[in-house]
């Protein structure tokens, strides 16, 4: 954990070090598997939170490393982003492709 926390990036930020959703992750996973329903939960909750150089950082630390794997693979599914996210991202995209088409039939 001393390890994670003491990266260039995390001390330029020591505001969002102190309540951000790193440090309550990084305590957790430290302590993974053996953790109360309440806790499980709140890490599961605190993993969409992160960014993804939060969750580098944390897979690139010895020590974090296995027991984010393992929590990683025991909870897949629901760290998985929800299919409608994606239904709203290809809709936008599939709305501009319209729009586009569009205007370059009947806009000349």
């Amino acid at each position: 954990m001393l390890q994670l926390l003491n990266t260039p990036t995390m001390r330029r930020e020591p505001s969002r070090l102190a309540n951000g959703p790193i440090v309550h992750a990084t305590e957790l996973i430290d302590r993974y598997p053996n953790l109360s329903e309440v806790e499980l939960a709140r890490l599961i909750n605190l993993f969409s939170e992160l960014s993804a150089l939060d969750v580098a950082l944390m897979i690139s630390d010895k020590n974090l490393g296995p027991n984010l794997d393992r929590f990683r693979a025991d909870h897949q599914s629901q760290l998985m982003t929800p299919f409608r996210q994606y239904a709203v991202l290809v809709a936008i995209a599939v709305s501009g492709i319209f729009l586009i088409a569009w205007s370059v039939a009947f806009v000349q």
